[in-house]
């Protein structure tokens, strides 16, 4: 599972870019400036923070080198969700302002919030090994957890069910080192390797109000049940053709 990190960032920053530019031919054909739909939209969704809320979210990113943190209002798992599997890291961590606000403001919130998140990110730690155990280790992309208002914590897992010959490339990026994996994916490109090699694999996301309950889901899975997408791989990434 300290594999997850690596593969997640490989599939989403050509997949972020690839719907990014996307979004960018419709604007334009729409006569809509992509820059301005962009501004409203960072507008809508940036907390504006206080310094010490700042200055509190820099600390729990070096206390916690391991997880990525977001800080972001959302009303629903969704939502969170969408958040949550942009991380890169073994763990992804959400929290809304107001939350982090009370955590800048208050010794005792923030103290029982981190021991919240110790023990979640324990938990966590828990679902990996008893994942080794069943076999759908490499289903799961990304773990992590929401800290909401009044600090209620939420659970979260990202998976996908890749086809076999997608197994193949990403083991071999987990197994190579960062660069040297990249160095090699784009001298495949060049010699137009895997160029229309259209893979099929299946993604899905579930949520839990506990550890537990988030184990227990990731297991029962029933992938029959899952829509299947139809990706290209790439260097850096996935070409999703379903967005």
């Amino acid at each position: 599972m300290n594999k997850v990190a690596g593969y997640n960032t490989f599939q989403n920053n050509y997949y972020n870019n690839s719907v990014q530019s996307k979004k960018d031919t419709k604007s334009e054909k729409a006569g809509t400036s992509q820059k301005t739909a962009d501004t409203k939209k960072t507008g809508q969704n940036t907390p504006q923070l206080s310094d010490k809320a700042k200055a509190l979210l820099q600390d729990l990113k070096k206390q916690y080198s391991n997880m990525d943190f977001f800080v972001a209002e959302y009303d629903s798992e969704e939502e969170a969700a969408s958040y949550l599997s942009r991380g890169s890291k073994d763990y992804s961590v959400l929290i809304d302002p107001e939350e982090l606000e009370r955590m800048a403001e208050d010794e005792d919130v923030k103290k029982q919030n981190l021991a919240l998140l110790d023990e979640a990110v324990g938990k966590l730690d828990e679902i990996k090994e008893e994942l080794k155990d069943t076999g759908k280790e490499d289903e799961v992309i990304t773990l992590g957890v929401s800290i909401g208002k009044d600090g209620k914590v939420s659970y979260f897992a990202e998976l996908e069910k890749a086809g076999e010959r997608q197994k193949e490339f990403v083991d071999k990026i987990r197994e190579d080192k960062k660069e040297a994996a990249k160095e090699a994916a784009e001298k495949a490109a060049d010699k137009g390797q895997d160029k229309y090699n259209y893979e099929h694999s299946k993604r899905t996301t579930v949520y839990a109000d506990s550890a537990e309950e988030l184990l227990k889901k990731i297991t029962n899975i029933n992938w029959d049940e899952v829509k299947e997408q139809t990706t290209v791989p790439m260097p850096g990434g996935h070409f999703d053709l379903s967005v």
